[in-house]
């Protein structure tokens, strides 16, 4: 005799855990439970439109409303809705974290043991300059502006040798220290990111994506501090060794017509105190 718990049981003890810390957040925010089934409506539909499309048929409202068990009145209303346009800070957020990664990726901006150099301040003092990194990530925003908010953050410091100010970055990595949509922006694409390699997993996809986690209890505080001091050491190291890498290769890439693919590497270091929720 089987004893072993359905599929449906193990599933929804896994979505439990998911969930949990996702509802703990939103209560925080006062999002309350009706507030999130508006949403949840318009992403089930989204997720209709992209991975549940029939090749050579449109997707009918009537079909979206049978995927998703959302009435067809309401399909409809929100498929006419646009709510996935980028805000202002999401695009700044996006611009920040790719500026910081050519910093600590490119040749040009590294030195010979692969650190991140001072830049010149202007252009006009001199090359590889601030002024040159912002442009080449987006034309559409001024160096100045980037440079302050970069201050304002502790994420660089000016310096001046020889009648001339040179910009030195003190962190390898873009973090918003105070902005919550900033923050809200980063955490959507790392937890959204990390849950489709879950779900590619689970669905028995081949090849299998890179999914894998350390787990320790009955650890002291003392221990605690020591692994997460060492773990942030070294996935820093092998973080900033991919980022150079993959720098490297879309430099080489991006001219190429089969240039259409997108990675995104992470990593974290959760602890808590046994019985704790926070």
């Amino acid at each position: 005799m089987n004893n072993s718990p359905s599929k449906e049981i193990v599933f929804a003890k896994a979505l439990s855990k998911i969930l949990k810390p996702l509802v703990r957040l939103l209560i925080r925010q006062n999002i309350t439970y009706t507030g999130l089934l508006n949403l949840v409506k318009s992403i089930y539909i989204e997720v209709a439109e992209e991975s549940f499309q029939i090749s050579g048929k449109r997707l009918t409202d009537s079909r979206v409303s049978l995927l998703t068990g959302v009435s067809r009145g309401d399909v409809k209303r929100i498929r006419n809705e646009h709510l996935t346009q980028p805000t202002e800070k999401e695009i700044k957020a996006s611009l920040s974290a790719q500026m910081m990664s050519v910093w600590a990726g490119h040749q040009a901006y590294l030195n010979a043991s692969g650190e991140p150099i001072p830049l010149y301040r202007n252009a006009l003092d001199g090359s590889p300059s601030f002024e040159e990194l912002v442009f080449s990530i987006s034309k559409d925003k001024h160096p100045r502006s980037i440079l302050d908010e970069w201050l304002d953050q502790g994420l660089i410091k000016i310096e001046e040798k020889q009648n001339k100010e040179f910009v030195i970055l003190l962190e390898k990595g873009y973090i918003p220290k105070e902005d919550f949509e900033e923050k809200f922006f980063f955490a959507g694409k790392n937890i959204g990111d990390h849950l489709s390699i879950v779900t590619h997993n689970l669905e028995n996809k081949t090849p299998p994506m890179f999914d894998r986690a350390v787990y320790y209890n009955q650890l002291t505080e003392a221990s605690i501090k020591t692994i997460e001091e060492t773990s942030k050491v070294k996935l820093m190291i092998t973080l900033s060794e991919i980022n150079q890498l993959a720098n490297e290769l879309q430099t080489k890439d991006k001219q190429s017509n089969n240039a259409v693919h997108s990675m995104h590497v992470g990593a974290y270091f959760y602890h808590k105190l046994k019985g704790c929720i926070k």
